[in-house]
């Protein structure tokens, strides 16, 4: 057996020949894919690539493993003791646990990838562990993380400390090739890494285990969904690559070095060349060039109508319509690429309901695809396109892409009221007509989602949430509401980003924003209003919870950088991380320290305690927030009033800056 690559790789894959010729390097091996795979079967490698396997026991065992547990003579050379001891323990907690051999193998492989089968205290950002395990990410403490017992329970999914999914909680792993089911449960930014390790990791457990066969450390035989041929043409809505040859990355809304604001899509890692289909039927529409180049050479969308549902397919290596083409569902339009700003093989995908541009009215396309799979969509009506800026760039003054100017000089009225979800119309009503007499401006109102439209309109404000025909009816989406003053103000643009997913079996935690980009009546300028009432109590709850309240609040973060390029941004709702009343940060995974970095800060951090004290709440926590850019738009007074509902109101006065 060779020896280990001892230093922790990371795999490129990328397109080094002609447009359809693919060479990816895969433990030695030359793979060469021919563009289009238009056989309607792969060989076993092709399979193997796209995370498939062909058959009954497809993927070879390599020269390391003899025949029923026979260990070849030198093949756990190259291993220290420490690494050495460490697989046995991991083997032997999967083999206490009750999972198959091949698990085993992928759990090695996953531990030679991310530590080299060491037990390390440091790693990428807070990563510890054989495993890399990260405490922010709910693997339990730096001291679970740091037991290679409990690391190994962790990433079969049978401990006791993580709710984290598993190995065994991955449906269908036994018949994934061991980087896929790898990366189902690491969900690494180097998918394919785990592959060079296969043989090592098959070669060692024989070594170290009776009673196995070559045929227990592979796969069993390969599901259906791993055969592909020319995509077939479909009317309902499809998955853009399909099922079995993607990884999930799950990263909408992240935010971090590789995006100038947040995710707005989502990403499928599958080996270049992979063939990209329409998700659903419409209208090419090629965009190229200038805002555009971060895609590669080209984004392709498919409209089913202006204004109306329409998908982007970026970074794809070539392409098989042209502009103004109709396509139906399944439809073969190009091929994965890693073209423009990219660090790998993969599509990204964005779902765009009512054909706005960047940053205006994305959701997120896995929820999307989960919800409407097998549907047959049409676009609605004719209407016009989202107003303002369509692309990432910018353009001319007065074309879209330009950055509007800011508004400069105004003073602005902010008010935040989270009415009770179960108080009755009347009462409801009563208390959003005591926060109107306040003349606000701007108005953010939480729990909603009971609410009709006719509840939230008033005269002389305009209203923006979720449609309930989207998100359904009492969705947490529908909970925050923006409110603007008609008479000064016009909504120009409007979304509504997902913050937080439910986690541990914990409901209601699915929790959203909801922000409109506002033009003065006077022609100044741009302010944008972001509304969000996220989940409830994440200090009493367990460090999972706590995580993803965090990432959450990292989302938030971003959408509020983004928007801040259109000019000041200001954000109301109720957060439920009390406000540091005595200075720092407050709780850990708590709002401040993500707000402050993205440039957004508190009233109370600059005025202190409103004239009627800290409470926001009728239990006297500090949980309600209004937050503003700290370049642009400056709270010059402050306070809070009564309501029914056991928040009490917040309003603020706000001076406008040019930036």
């Amino acid at each position: 057996m060779p020896a280990m690559l001892i230093a922790k790789a990371r795999l490129i894959w990328g397109l080094v020949a002609a447009a359809a010729t693919l060479v990816l390097v895969v433990t030695g091996a030359l793979v060469i894919l021919i563009g289009g795979l238009a056989s309607t079967e792969q060989s076993n490698q092709d399979q193997a690539e796209s995370g498939c396997v062909g058959g009954t026991n497809a993927i070879a065992t390599g020269g390391g493993t003899g025949v029923d547990g026979e260990t070849p003579e030198g093949s756990v050379s190259g291993f220290t003791n420490e690494q050495i001891q460490n697989a046995r323990t991991i083997v032997a907690v999967g083999k206490q646990s009750g999972v198959p051999a091949y698990g085993w193998v992928i759990a090695l492989a996953t531990a030679m990838q991310e530590s080299t089968l060491r037990n390390i205290n440091y790693g990428d950002r807070d990563s510890v562990g054989l495993f890399q395990q990260r405490p922010i990410s709910g693997w339990g403490s730096v001291a679970d993380i740091m037991n290679p017992v409990k690391s190994a329970q962790a990433f079969y999914g049978v401990a006791a400390h993580t709710g984290n999914t598993g190995l065994l909680d991955i449906a269908g792993w036994r018949k994934m090739q061991v980087t896929a089911a790898a990366q189902a449960v690491q969900r690494s930014a180097f998918p394919l890494a785990y592959a060079q390790h296969e043989d090592e990791a098959r070669a060692l457990v024989a070594a170290l285990a009776d009673g196995v066969s070559a045929a227990d450390l592979t796969a069993t035989a390969t599901d259906v969904a791993c055969t592909i041929g020319m995509a077939g043409i479909s009317t309902s809505v499809v998955r853009p690559i399909q099922a079995g040859l993607a990884l999930d990355n799950d990263n909408y809304g992240n935010a971090g070095s590789n995006w100038a604001n947040m995710h707005t899509g989502n990403d499928y890692s599958s080996p270049c060349g992979t063939p990209v289909q329409a998700a659903h039927g419409g209208t090419i529409v090629l965009e190229s060039g200038g805002g555009w180049g971060w895609s590669g050479r080209w984004l392709v969308k498919v409209q089913t109508a202006p204004g109306n549902l329409t998908t982007w397919y970026g970074h794809m290596q070539s392409l098989s319509v042209q502009e103004g083409q109709a396509v139906k569902a399944g439809q073969v339009i190009g091929q994965v690429g890693s073209e423009g700003n990219s660090t790998g093989c993969h599509l990204h995908f964005e779902v765009h309901p009512h054909g706005g541009g960047y940053l205006q009215d994305q959701v997120d396309p896995a929820a999307w695809l989960k919800k409407n799979i097998g549907k047959t969509l049409e676009a609605s009506k004719q209407v016009a396109g989202l107003p303002g800026i369509g692309q990432r760039g910018a353009g001319q003054p007065g074309q879209p892409g330009a950055s509007p100017a800011a508004v400069s000089g105004p003073q602005v009225r902010l008010a935040q009221a989270n009415i009770k979800v179960s108080m009755s119309r009347s009462r409801y009503r009563s208390d959003l007509a005591t926060v109107l007499r306040h003349g606000p401006d701007f108005v953010s109102l939480n729990e909603a989602q009971s609410r009709s439209v006719s509840d939230i309109s008033v005269r002389g404000y305009g209203s923006y949430r979720a449609s309930a025909d989207e998100y359904g009816n009492r969705s947490q989406a529908l909970s925050p509401v923006v409110m603007w003053r008609t008479d000064r103000w016009v909504a120009v643009d409007k979304g509504v980003v997902q913050l937080t997913k439910p986690v541990s079996g914990a409901k209601n935690d699915d929790r959203y924003a909801t922000w409109v980009v506002l033009a003065s009546s006077d022609g100044s300028g741009r302010i944008s209003v972001i509304s969000t009432h996220t989940m409830t109590s994440p200090a009493k709850s367990p460090q999972a919870r706590k995580n993803e309240a965090q990432r959450g609040f990292a989302k938030l973060a971003g959408l509020a950088q983004g928007l801040q390029k259109y000019g000041p941004v200001l954000i109301a709702g109720d957060l439920n991380s009390p406000y540091p009343r005595s200075g720092g940060n407050g709780d850990p995974w708590g709002p401040k320290p993500l707000m402050t970095k993205a440039g957004m800060t508190s009233s109370f951090e600059t005025l202190g305690a409103p004239p009627q004290g800290w409470a926001t709440h009728d239990g006297g926590g500090t949980i309600d927030w209004l937050l503003g850019s700290s370049s642009t738009a400056t709270p010059t007074r402050h306070a809070t009033f009564r309501l029914e509902s056991d928040h009490h109101g917040l309003v603020a006065d706000y001076k406008i800056r040019g930036q």
